[in-house]
């Protein structure tokens, strides 16, 4: 079997064509039955050095997956797994065509990858690690050193400039429509070439990627014939990954749409709070401290009702049998763990249950505790609700809470808490 003719470097633009078929073959079962077909010559892109494969169909079937394997003869085949089954033999002819507008998204991406990897060296001395071609924004990986700062800080952020430097070179490319080739080259023949990377080589002839009079680059990948079809790029976030900043980038489209969405943000953000959008971070920050002081007042003045009532329940009020049953509407189960807190420390003698239901997700949690003067066991009950409910929490003998618990046995629960106390 010969390797299949890879008509996606001929043409990378081509979205339709005609080929024989090689081979056919079944994949999967019954109802599930797929074909898998290997072509004499495809455009479809098979999924490999980081790129996604192609999306399209073959005689008006999806095509789910196109991958690389080895023919028995040691062929590279290129197969081609269509979304169900196609009764066809070896030897019919085929027609094929390619999702484009997925192919040139991709085409856009691995172009701007080059593009911006080469812009990093050339204004940071940033080398590229790694890449990852997603469907909604692109990763590079690069390789810092102490030079760029100190990437085992927790936080570490590559300077702003840094990102804007590199940004601004990447967009100036495109803008100059640097004419982009796409070859096989001799491997004996890479040092008339300067590669931003040489890596281990086994084939004897190697394919490159050449953007004129800017970047060489090893690629198996699909690529635009000029840098200003890649539209524009922009960096969108970084992170730091092991020791490596990951830059998320997008461009294309795909920067549009970004920029589109974020535009209708801050527009509609700014228009909600009636400034202008220049003054919206200091609105933000502003915000933010007034929400802190609010929360700070809030848990204040809870304290102190919770204090009150806790005076209250030491006189023998809201009490039944001992217990003190409370579902607050609107409390977090933090402040129900506070207020659990609160009571366990008041004077008098008493048991209580503060229950924080969850109506959407239909469960409840809950706390559970006593004052040091009643006689009921927390520790027992607890076991007891644990062992019934299958649940996991924890306390002290004095304050335990736990949940998960479906809302529909909140009255079993009560049931078993109230013969745990009183036993």
């Amino acid at each position: 079997m010969a390797a299949t003719v890879k008509l996606y470097y001929e043409n990378p633009y081509l979205s339709t064509f005609e080929s024989p078929v090689v081979s056919a073959r079944n994949y999967g079962e019954a109802d599930g039955l797929k074909t898998e077909l290997i072509l004499e010559r495809t455009c479809f892109y098979p999924e490999s050095g980081g790129q996604t494969a192609d999306r399209g169909a073959v005689q008006g079937i999806g095509v789910e997956s196109v991958f690389e394997e080895k023919s028995p003869s040691g062929e590279t085949v290129i197969v081609h797994r269509l979304e169900r089954a196609l009764d066809i033999t070896a030897g019919d002819t085929v027609k094929c065509e390619i999702d484009f507008d997925a192919r040139f998204q991709n085409m856009q991406d691995h172009t701007a990858q080059h593009i911006l990897s080469e812009a990093f060296i050339k204004t940071a001395d940033l080398h590229t690690q790694s890449m990852h071609m997603g469907s909604d924004y692109m990763t590079i990986d690069l390789a810092v050193t102490s030079k760029h700062g100190r990437i085992d800080a927790k936080n570490f952020r590559l300077d702003r400039a840094i990102l804007d430097a590199a940004e601004t070179l990447a967009n100036s490319i495109i803008h100059k429509n640097l004419k982009i080739e796409s070859f096989f080259a001799p491997k004996t023949e890479l040092g008339a070439y300067n590669l931003r990377k040489t890596p281990e080589l086994e084939d004897d002839t190697v394919r490159l990627v050449s953007i004129k009079g800017y970047d060489n680059s090893l690629c198996c990948g699909t690529h635009l014939s000029s840098t200003g079809e890649a539209g524009a790029i922009k960096i969108i976030g970084q992170q730091k990954a092991n020791n490596a900043v990951r830059i998320k980038f997008v461009n294309g489209m795909k920067a549009l749409a970004d920029y589109r969405n974020k535009n209708y943000i801050i527009s509609d953000a700014s228009e909600y709070l009636s400034i202008d959008y220049s003054d919206l971070l200091k609105s933000i920050e502003r915000l933010n401290a007034e929400n802190k002081a609010l929360a700070k007042k809030k848990s204040e003045l809870a304290d102190l009702l919770c204090h009150a009532t806790a005076e209250r329940l030491s006189e023998g009020k809201y009490i039944e049998n001992g217990i003190y049953w409370h579902e607050p509407a609107d409390t977090e189960f933090g402040e129900l763990t506070r207020m659990g807190q609160i009571f366990s420390k008041a004077p008098g003698s008493f048991g209580f249950v503060l229950i924080n239901r969850d109506p959407a997700a239909g469960f409840f949690r809950f706390v559970i505790g006593k004052t040091a003067p009643y006689a009921g066991d927390v520790k027992k009950v607890f076991g007891e609700i644990t062992a019934v409910f299958n649940i996991k929490g924890g306390g002290s003998a004095l304050v335990s809470q736990g949940g998960n618990i479906a809302s529909e046995r909140l009255e079993e629960f009560k049931k078993l808490v109230k013969t745990g106390f009183s036993a």
